[in-house]
């Protein structure tokens, strides 16, 4: 608890001092500059531009936004659905049970970045931004669910054979009942899932939008930045290209501090 609130006011503070930036008069993650393309930092542009001119810092601003939003858009439906299915496994029909944790299995044991990449590039790649954008952060939930169903099982195996439970099933409780019960002591669980998955989701945009397969131009994204370290003349020309990675580091080790303390 020491650290979390901490963490949890420089958080808000990114996402304060982001809003501020984007609302600042004449602030665009999209507006080009022709003349000031891969500029240096200045007044009128503290982080500098890209090699289509547009404003670094206010493109940070946006991805960080756009990612922080979307990951946790999407770890709310994965710990909704990872709730669903592990809550059905416990107390369906043990062959339902056993079922779905072959599907949980199945889908741990293949690589997860390869299985997303092949799964999103066969969904359309050339879309508007705002639909690549909502394309890219329901594949990211679609798949990211079996890890914390699996834990949600566990826990909801344990809850099963609680002695308040036995008294619930004693007492006639349907089993309607009983699921109004248990999902409620199974927040313990479903609070760390969520928060451990928004970093991971993080990531994963950021790597695919790497790949060309994540958030469509000109929406910001940290993918599109980081494709950026690809051009070694951009890198030789200005080192304002790296403080993106610097600031998807930061964000990165602060949302896993959060779900460390949770």
């Amino acid at each position: 608890m020491k650290l979390r609130r901490p963490i949890l006011w420089l958080l808000l503070g990114l996402v304060v001092a982001a809003s501020v930036i984007l609302s600042m008069p004449g602030a665009s993650s999209t507006r080009q500059d022709r003349e000031a393309t891969l500029a240096a930092a200045s007044a009128n542009h503290p982080a500098g531009t890209d090699a289509l001119g547009r404003d670094r810092l206010a493109r940070v601003a946006a991805a960080f936004l756009l990612s922080l939003a979307g990951a946790m858009v999407a770890s709310a439906l994965t710990t909704a659905a990872a709730a669903g299915v592990g809550t059905l496994a416990a107390f369906g029909r043990p062959s339902m049970g056993w079922g779905l944790m072959v599907v949980c299995d199945v889908f741990l044991a293949l690589p997860w970045m390869f299985l997303l990449m092949m799964v999103r590039s066969a969904l359309p790649l050339t879309t508007s931004p705002a639909r690549s954008a909502a394309i890219t952060f329901l594949v990211l939930a679609a798949l990211g669910w079996p890890a914390s169903a699996r834990a949600v099982y566990r826990g909801a195996m344990q809850l099963r054979t609680s002695d308040w439970m036995l008294y619930a099933r004693a007492a006639g409780l349907n089993s309607a009942g009983i699921v109004r019960h248990v999902i409620p002591n199974l927040l313990h669980l479903l609070l760390p899932q969520f928060l451990i998955s928004i970093p991971a989701f993080v990531m994963a945009e950021a790597n695919l939008g790497a790949l060309g397969l994540g958030v469509g131009e000109p929406l910001s994204s940290w993918g599109g930045m980081l494709f950026e370290l690809n051009n070694s003349p951009m890198l030789a020309e200005t080192r304002w290209v790296y403080f993106p990675v610097i600031l998807l580091v930061v964000v990165l080790l602060l949302l896993e501090g959060v779900a460390a303390e949770a």
